[in-house]
């Protein structure tokens, strides 16, 4: 499994401040609860212990298809092309008799080949934040090893990259606040979980609430909690591949059924008096759940 349950050890402070290594096209997410209502979690990314914000940086799906094919294709008609060249006049120019030429050819054909072999199974590596233990944990990632610190420890922000006056692409983006001593730079991870600067706002505040185990876990991440429920399957998976996911958790399987109406359509009977209003399996201060689900109503983080 992945490593949440232990905190790394040998940490650093960040050798620069964050507003400095972003940039001024960056602003910091912030927590608020005045507009959450009718906010839902779409990535489905949640399943009432883990939350995994998948990588950008690690996905492998159908844009690498695309890109895969489309380069093979290319390199392929180059080759034969000249293959044909060959044949029906039985000489190449004198640029094409290199040996280079060819082999830097043949070379990016296989090299167009492999990764559209590769693109063909789904892959990405993700942040993972565990309401059990209270960590976060970020996935060993080019040059940056694995780290596991504290919910407390991480901010999120909002911005753009790619072009110098803020108009590349929009990214959200985990930044510790520690990273790990042997670490050479520091580190930010853009993850998938918002489409602007407000739903990375909702999701924000959401999550933090989810991250505490003695609160319930919003409404709105519910839909996404009733999605693993269905499937039996948790949020998270070993190494790259998303579609070799982990059971769901025993504590989350054995206690809830159903904690979101999804039968919309009312094609089958939905059974309401079974629905479990409040999901908090890993509550250990029970006075302390009572008093934050009467705080989740006022908030509007639990509906009526």
């Amino acid at each position: 499994m992945i490593n949440t349950e232990h905190v790394t050890q040998d940490l650093r402070p960040p050798k620069k401040p964050t507003a400095k290594a972003l940039g001024k096209y960056f602003r910091k997410v912030e927590i608020d609860y005045g507009d959450i209502i009718g906010f839902h979690d779409r990535t489905l990314s949640i399943d009432g212990r883990y939350a995994s914000l998948m990588m950008t940086g690690s996905l492998k799906d159908s844009d690498h298809w695309a890109n895969g094919a489309m380069g093979m294709t290319f390199f392929g008609i180059v080759v034969f092309m000249q293959l044909a060249a060959l044949i029906k006049f039985g000489e190449l120019g004198p640029y094409l008799t290199q040996p280079y030429t060819w082999g830097t050819q043949l070379l990016l054909l296989i090299y167009s080949a492999v990764q559209f072999k590769k693109s063909k199974k789904k892959q990405a590596l993700a942040v993972v934040c565990d309401r059990k233990t209270g960590n976060v944990y970020f996935p060993a990632f080019a040059s940056h090893p694995e780290l596991v610190i504290p919910f407390e420890q991480v901010d999120m922000y909002r911005g753009s990259i790619g072009y110098s006056r803020g108009s590349g692409m929009a990214v959200n983006t985990l930044v510790p606040k520690i990273y790990h001593a042997s670490a050479k730079r520091d580190s930010q991870y853009a993850v998938l979980c918002a489409d602007n600067y407000d739903q990375a706002c909702k999701f924000w505040t959401l999550l933090t609430e989810f991250m505490d185990k003695n609160k319930p876990i919003p409404y709105g991440l519910l839909q996404s909690v009733q999605f693993r429920i269905d499937r039996d399957v948790a949020s998270i998976w070993p190494g790259t591949d998303v579609r070799n996911a982990y059971p769901l958790d025993p504590e989350i399987k054995n206690n809830y059924q159903y904690v979101y109406h999804t039968n919309y359509e009312e094609t089958v009977e939905y059974p309401f008096d079974e629905i479990q209003h409040v999901i908090a399996p890993f509550s250990d201060d029970p006075e302390l759940l009572k008093k934050n689900i009467e705080r989740a109503y006022d908030l509007n983080l639990l509906l009526f």
